[in-house]
């Protein structure tokens, strides 16, 4: 009982920081749309947590039901091998439903990204399709690419019953199609009428008329001992790479294209949502994580954003010849986007970017960038539209949102958030699960 009444009062104390947070960010944000297209997000954020819902072996699903379609949160435990079986066991319905969606999608949606492949890359969708795109990552790439993810699809495929080849397709697409992004990390000055340590934003811009708002889907990934630490995933089914994460660490990673990239690029290399979920799974902080990255043979051009305990933030020109690390004192100044002291921004646009509304709405709730202010901020710019993750490191809390299904969806930075208590999720143990009914 006493322990009851603890959790009840836990709940109450994350609802009651959620609804005085949220009005102190619509207060503040109110007085900032200027030269910005959207409106606040009122929407309420939702704390209720993920309901439990079947268990297999090495895993348990749970349901966020709070919106339609809910949330997935997955748990999933043990060796790679274990955790894909998992999943395919536990999606095996989302898993077949999804993937000859997403190739239809390819096919009838996707004809805007060809044109920000390379030439050769073009060529080769255009006259043998994109099956023959991600055949060619494949092969370009499974030398660098450790066996661990391999083992992991082929337990994928061995639970769903889908063919290993296929999923192993599907999981190179973000390799081949990049998005454009926001993000930004606050500590410090940025944060100081606030309580945190930092906060940081992950937008993903990238399409809302596909199936991928479906299924969205949660990961918490529990591995073995000697294979890493508890990670999250922001993803959907089947895909095992980091779009969007933060680690019990912990560790938050962010992405978004670099279009403006005038060196060589190659397709010989580590994909880069795999290094970046290496570095969720593996690194314990950003100087591990410039490491991982430094040291790895890159393929595309990329923006990374990586935040950690330590209430830092870096956003990382990372491309096959170079990268460049900026921090809140050397980061690029240019018109209509000026420096601020602890605070490090990239908004969706090709940089250097001419549009005023991120760094407006930044320096006038400077001092109060919290996880809501962020909330309201991806909103009022309109950043965020397929799903929109906000790390809050000194809660560990994760807020994130997806965008409502296609026809007429509605982008994620205009749904409602949900609150995912990440102390609690990361100390989910498979005993625990063993024990529900």
């Amino acid at each position: 009982p006493n322990l009851k009444k603890i959790k009840l009062l836990q709940m109450a104390r994350l609802s009651l920081l959620a609804l005085s947070l949220l009005l102190f960010s619509l207060l503040h944000c109110s007085l900032s749309q200027d030269n910005c297209k959207g409106t606040p997000n009122d929407n309420p954020i939702y704390t209720k947590p993920p309901v439990f819902a079947n268990k297999t072996t090495n895993g348990a699903l749970y349901l966020q039901t709070s919106l339609d379609p809910p949330l997935y949160v997955l748990h999933v435990y043990g060796t790679p091998y274990e955790m894909g079986y998992a999943q395919g066991q536990l999606m095996k319905y989302q898993i077949n439903e999804l993937i000859p969606l997403l190739f239809e999608y390819l096919y009838s949606y996707a004809e805007p990204y060809i044109k920000f492949l390379p030439p050769k890359i073009q060529k080769i969708v255009l006259e043998a399709g994109w099956e023959a795109v991600l055949d060619l990552t494949i092969e370009l790439t499974k030398d660098y690419t450790p066996d661990y993810y391999f083992e992991e699809i082929q337990g994928i495929a061995d639970g769903s019953g889908l063919d290993y080849h296929l999923l192993l397709q599907v999981n190179l697409i973000p390799e081949v199609i990049k998005a454009h992004c926001s993000m930004y990390g606050a500590w410090g000055k940025a944060i100081e009428h606030v309580e945190g340590s930092l906060f940081q934003l992950r937008a993903l811009d990238w399409d809302t008329d596909g199936p991928f708002q479906l299924f969205p889907t949660y990961i918490v990934y529990h591995p073995e001992s000697d294979n890493g630490h508890d990670f999250a995933i922001l993803t959907y089914p089947a895909f095992i790479g980091a779009l969007t994460g933060y680690s019990s660490a912990p560790v938050g990673i962010c992405e978004k294209v670099w279009l403006h990239y005038n060196g060589t690029d190659s397709r010989s290399g580590i994909p880069w949502h795999f290094n970046l979920r290496d570095i969720l799974q593996f690194d314990v902080d950003i100087s591990s994580a410039l490491t991982r990255i430094a040291n790895s043979k890159r393929t595309c051009s990329i923006f990374v954003g990586v935040g950690d305990y330590t209430n830092n933030f870096r956003v990382i020109e990372y491309s096959h010849d170079y990268i460049e690390i900026y921090d809140d004192r050397n980061q690029p100044v240019w018109d209509d986007h000026p420096s601020f002291e602890n605070l490090v921004y990239v908004d969706k646009h090709s940089q250097p970017s001419s549009d005023p509304c991120m760094p407006s709405l930044l320096e006038k709730n400077y001092g109060y960038l919290n996880a809501t202010t962020t909330i309201q901020i991806a909103s009022i710019f309109q950043t965020g539209d397929t799903h929109c993750a906000v790390y809050d490191y000194y809660h560990d809390l994760v807020y994130v949102a997806n965008a409502s299904p296609a026809p007429n969806p509605t982008p994620a930075y205009d749904q409602p958030f949900i609150m995912l208590n990440m102390t609690t999720l990361f100390g989910t143990t498979l005993e625990q699960i063993n024990k529900l009914n």
